[in-house]
């Protein structure tokens, strides 16, 4: 399936690309993760905790030139891969939207999801790699990421079919790319175990918002 890439998409849904701002001068782009909750013009989203810096940093779509919201929380420091994101007051968002191509957005579900089993299928909608299915390995594991480094505590590993690349982090990682499918969490990045290269995603299961 193909990916949004670096499209302005409206209403902002679930694997699109966002760009925020890692330390003080280094950009880093990232997919939108889900908007989770919006109540008029105001709307909430998350997406990875590495990529959009600290609370009050702006995290634009598809670049931070065209603003979408402003950081208000990233869990990163207390070991979670997740930030939650105000928008911004007029830009139009879809609460639990997910981009598919062109034409299509899903709905999905992603109150308490809990975690998938061990031997499960489920697929992310990145904005560079688009959909990628893979198989849980591993539903609670300590993994140390290959691109930043960093521990990530308690997530989720998957094997997926390709690998991901730089700019997938933060895609929301789904038990069926259709309408009333679960949200299970968001993709982190990936990790080496064992020799091989594997995914991994921060569960929603663990995460209070």
């Amino acid at each position: 399936m193909p990916a949004a890439g670096n499209k302005q998409v409206r209403p902002l849904v679930g694997g699109i690309r966002v760009e925020g701002r890692r330390g003080t001068d280094q950009l880093a782009t990232a997919t939108l993760g889900l908007v989770i909750s919006a109540d008029g013009p105001l709307f909430t989203f998350v997406t990875a905790g590495h990529a959009v810096g600290n609370a009050g940093d702006l995290v634009g779509q598809p670049g931070l030139a065209v603003t979408a919201g402003v950081v208000e929380t990233n869990l990163l420091t207390d070991g979670a891969d997740l930030a939650v994101v105000s928008g911004s007051v007029g830009v139009p968002a879809k609460v639990g939207g997910v981009w598919v191509d062109d034409n299509t957005t899903i709905t999905v579900k992603f109150d308490k999801p809990g975690l998938p089993d061990i031997g499960a299928s489920v697929v992310l909608q990145g904005a560079n790699s688009g959909a990628v299915t893979g198989t849980v390995l591993h539903k609670k594991a300590d993994v140390r990421d290959g691109t930043t480094g960093e521990l990530a505590h308690n997530v989720v590993v998957v094997d997926y079919t390709l690998p991901t690349t730089i700019g997938d982090s933060g895609a929301p990682v789904l038990s069926a790319l259709q309408n009333g499918a679960l949200c299970y969490g968001l993709h982190g990045g990936f990790a080496i175990i064992e020799g091989k290269r594997v995914g991994w995603f921060t569960p929603f299961a663990n995460i209070e918002w």
